[in-house]
């Protein structure tokens, strides 16, 4: 049975963020449970991307941990899409500190365990993922970052501060080419991160951005395998 979201709000900037809460379908054996915020992309939650997301908060939920996943274009007003492109590096900032003030609210909220949370992003999600990774808000200490074919564009060189790091990549991506990947690779090995402990790169043969059939699934289990092993 799919864990059904729990829609709830928390506050970002004078902005009123909605949240989809995804809370483990089996019984917390400690009094909270690990969580991890979930990032969608610059495409938003429509229905041709909503189920592919929802099902990473479904298959965390289903192994005792929760996932919270904030509508943040939605908070700033923004329709997602192309559109919106020219617009990211302007409201970059404001997302990250949507992304921020999302992590705090998991942190004080009594369900959650704020020494145990990570996170999770889809392309831009990815790039905000990785931006809270490297200056977390005040309490909670991300364990793991899972980054799925996110651009790099924008980041500080905070790369030695990144816990693991969880990368997929398509290599027929066109939308944000497998090299960025490479080169964030490139960067933690730099930064002193090794290979297997610090960072793990995934590759996709033929996908783009976004996956599908067997390649989803495979992203999908090893995305869970290594929060639960990292978290």
């Amino acid at each position: 049975m799919h864990t059904q979201a729990i829609l709830e709000h928390c506050a970002s900037g004078g902005r009123r963020v909605p949240l989809e809460v995804f809370l483990p379908s089996a019984p917390a054996t400690a009094p909270r449970c690990p969580a991890v915020l979930v990032l969608h992309g610059s495409f938003g939650l429509p229905p041709q991307y909503r189920d592919d997301i929802v099902s990473f908060a479904q298959a965390l939920a289903a192994h005792g941990i929760a996932a919270v996943l904030p509508h943040y274009l939605e908070a700033t007003a923004t329709v997602p899409g192309t559109a919106m492109l020219p617009l990211i590096a302007e409201m970059q900032p404001v997302w990250r500190g949507i992304a921020a003030d999302t992590l705090a609210w998991m942190a004080a909220d009594p369900r959650f365990d704020k020494a145990h949370c990570g996170l999770l992003g889809f392309s831009l999600g990815a790039n905000l993922a990785l931006a809270v990774a490297m200056n977390p808000p005040a309490g909670p200490r991300p364990r793991c970052v899972v980054d799925f074919f996110g651009p790099l564009q924008g980041l500080p060189a905070h790369w030695a501060r990144l816990p693991p790091v969880l990368i997929h990549h398509g290599s027929a991506d066109t939308v944000v080419p497998a090299a960025e990947s490479a080169r964030l690779v490139a960067l933690l090995a730099a930064a002193g991160r090794q290979a297997g402990s610090g960072y793990q790169l995934c590759s996709y043969p033929g996908q783009g951005h976004g996956f599908q059939g067997t390649a989803l699934a495979q992203s999908r289990d090893t995305t869970v395998q290594f929060i639960q092993r990292a978290i």
